[in-house]
């Protein structure tokens, strides 16, 4: 089983919470594509919904893009050595785990970059990780994908 320590990315965002991680939301992209084909359904929409599905071509090609949205598994499970990523760059640069050992990780400009996804969740994630610790936050606190999240 993978270390679950492992699965925090630098930035303070969980990999094992998101669902392009472990491909659930892809694979059930999949299913319902292969369902939709099963049964010939484009005839179903074109004939018998044709107002209400005519875009249902384009749905079935967003189908598509989304049965490839799979982690890459970039952060900590590829090779250490080159990224695109500024916050892994920066952490491993400074011999940091995670950006909760930096004592500017609230006003790091390239953290507050995830906050159109993620709102303040990588912040959230980060103080908490600071207080407990990796472990107690993996194994016993609240962790927080989007800022939405209660």
């Amino acid at each position: 089983m993978e270390d679950k320590k492992e699965l925090l990315a630098y930035c303070g965002l969980y990999c094992g919470d998101c669902g392009g991680y472990d491909g659930a939301i892809a694979d059930k992209a999949q299913k319902l594509k292969e369902t939709l084909d099963r049964f010939k359904f484009h005839r179903t929409a074109k004939h018998f919904f044709p107002k209400d599905l005519k875009d249902y071509d384009k749905l079935y090609e967003m189908l598509s893009f989304i049965t490839t949205l799979r982690c890459s598994k970039v952060c900590r499970h590829k090779t250490k050595g080159e990224t695109k990523c500024e916050i892994r760059k920066c952490c491993t640069e400074k011999g940091f785990y995670a950006c909760h050992e930096c004592n500017d990780f609230e006003t790091c400009d390239k953290i507050k970059k995830l906050t159109e996804p993620h709102g303040d969740a990588p912040i959230k994630n980060l103080r908490a990780i600071k207080e407990v610790g990796i472990e107690d936050w993996i194994n016993k606190a609240k962790r927080f994908w989007f800022a939405d999240d209660e």
